[in-house]
């Protein structure tokens, strides 16, 4: 599935925020929030080509945005970060 890669995002943005930005972009089937950075993944490849060209630079929350493809491969939540923690690796708790 197209996944978009969404920096420079406000402290206070919610995933309510992120799927308001991006409706009348297609289906979003994920969106996947960490501080200040993001990733949502389309239904559509089309969709997420037209969110990435027009939303691009665009304000959100207070926050001129940076909206791009998502380089690489997905990561599962807990495979990578240990659920937002820095450094990687799988938590053993």
């Amino acid at each position: 599935m197209p996944r978009v890669y969404i920096g420079r995002l406000s402290y206070h943005v919610r995933e309510k925020d992120i799927q308001r930005f991006f409706s009348g972009y297609g289906k979003l089937l994920e969106v996947d929030l960490k501080n200040g950075y993001g990733f949502v993944e389309f239904e559509d490849t089309r969709d997420a080509d037209d969110a990435v060209y027009e939303l691009n630079g665009k304000e959100l929350c207070g926050e001129r945005v940076m909206v791009e493809h998502a380089r690489g491969p997905r990561r599962d939540r807990d495979g990578y970060g240990g659920g937002g923690y820095y450094g990687g690796g799988r938590s053993n708790h």
